[in-house]
């Protein structure tokens, strides 16, 4: 299945941001998000995007309020169960096209899950994503970066 250009990856930020009521980033993440929950846009998240939000937002080093896991499952479900956040998935070639981001951009520790993302973005057809961490995608010539 190939997903049209106007859909948009939720970065891992962007849905940490929408959870956290104190983060400065709070009001325009949840706008998003909550455009996409009720189909006003077009939004996808993916698997390593949701662990990676569970990851974060339970964890006390990383964030300053962290969430019990049973809370942070409930809000990754909400992604999940929407019937207007799309659901992609690694495929196949996704692998593939992450090792070939990888030589093309000489990239080195961390960003390998970055480049990872963005090969789980192209085997979907997905060239749109918003992050707060525009570096970071910025250098990707294969996408477009927006920030909420």
């Amino acid at each position: 299945m190939t997903i049209s250009n106007t859909i948009a990856l939720l970065d891992t930020n962007v849905l940490v941001y929408a959870a956290d009521e104190a983060s400065p980033f709070h009001r325009r993440s949840r706008d998003l998000r909550n455009r996409g929950l009720n189909g006003e846009i077009s939004l996808c998240v993916c698997p390593q995007v949701l662990m990676e939000f569970f990851a974060i937002v339970t964890d006390p080093r990383r964030v300053e309020n962290p969430r019990e896991p049973k809370e942070a499952i409930e809000e990754m479900e909400k992604y999940l169960l929407s019937k207007n956040i799309i659901k992609i998935y690694p495929k196949e070639e996704t692998l593939r096209r992450t090792i070939d981001l990888l030589k093309k951009y000489n990239l080195k520790r961390q960003k390998a899950f970055d480049a990872q993302l963005v090969a789980t973005m192209l085997s979907n057809g997905v060239k749109r994503i918003y992050t707060f961490n525009q570096e970071d995608f910025s250098k990707f010539e294969e996408i477009e970066v927006f920030t909420p």
